[in-house]
């Protein structure tokens, strides 16, 4: 392959030449990363793509995973009226805006609750059934034994 030197190198060696100035090669024991892109890739897959080899640069360190965020909390509603009407009759152009706003609020703190009280039930219902029915396999587990042990000393005063 004398034709395709190129400034006394071949082909191959020049593009891994390139491919290394590109990036870093896998050392003894590392996986190559030739199945992720490199070419073109985005800001966020380059950085998650660092952030990465960070990680995996320390395996033995460990690594704190937030959490998922709650649930939704049911705020109390407000002490004091904002929306205070004057003395004078009528309503205004923004009054129905300003009830539906209300409502919508204060029905979602309904819903809210009504679906906490919901689970909290189907919880303690769930933790009843479960006593019973360890409850029940305690009694039968304690009358099996009760059984085994009159037939091994029946065994044992035949003997």
């Amino acid at each position: 392959m004398q034709g395709y030197e190129s400034k006394g190198k071949d082909v191959d060696s020049a593009k891994d030449d390139a491919s290394s100035q590109t990036r870093d090669r896998p050392e003894d024991g590392e996986e190559d990363s030739a199945d992720i892109p490199t070419t073109s890739g985005s800001k966020e897959i380059r950085s998650q793509r660092r952030h990465i080899e960070v990680l995996m640069r320390n395996i033995d360190k460990p690594i704190d995973i937030a959490s998922a965020k709650g649930q939704k909390g049911i705020k109390a509603p407000p002490e004091i009226v904002l929306n205070v009407r004057g003395s004078s009759a009528g309503a205004g152009s923004s009054d129905f805006h300003t009830y539906r706003n209300q409502r919508r609020k204060e029905n979602l703190r309904v819903q809210l609750m009504e679906k906490e009280a919901a689970e909290d039930e189907a919880r303690d219902t769930f933790g009843n059934e479960l006593a019973s029915l360890k409850r029940k396999d305690d009694e039968k587990t304690a009358k099996n034994r009760a059984k085994r042990q009159k037939r091994k000393q029946n065994r044992e005063s035949k003997i």
